[in-house]
């Protein structure tokens, strides 16, 4: 499993060693990120269907941690 220290040395982390980092599934990480719902990173359609995807090192170390702070939407609020 990759450390913090490891993470933090890169500038855009990979899905599959951010899915090592985090303990999840390689495809988890790949949907939340293309459904926008990942808060440490992000992923962009590209023509032909492809996406690429961004995450920040330091996003997702605060993520891990316990330590990044998520806005609430309302709606979800009030689920």
């Amino acid at each position: 499993m990759p450390t913090d220290v490891e993470i933090l040395a890169v500038n855009n982390v990979p899905p599959r060693t951010a899915a090592k980092y985090l303990g999840a599934g390689a495809l988890s990480v790949y949907y939340a990120l293309q459904q926008g719902v990942a808060p440490y990173g992000y992923a962009v359609k590209c023509p032909g269907g492809k996406y690429t995807y961004h995450i920040s090192p330091g996003l997702l170390v605060a993520y891990k941690r316990g330590t990044l702070q998520i806005g609430i939407k309302e709606r979800e609020v009030a689920k």
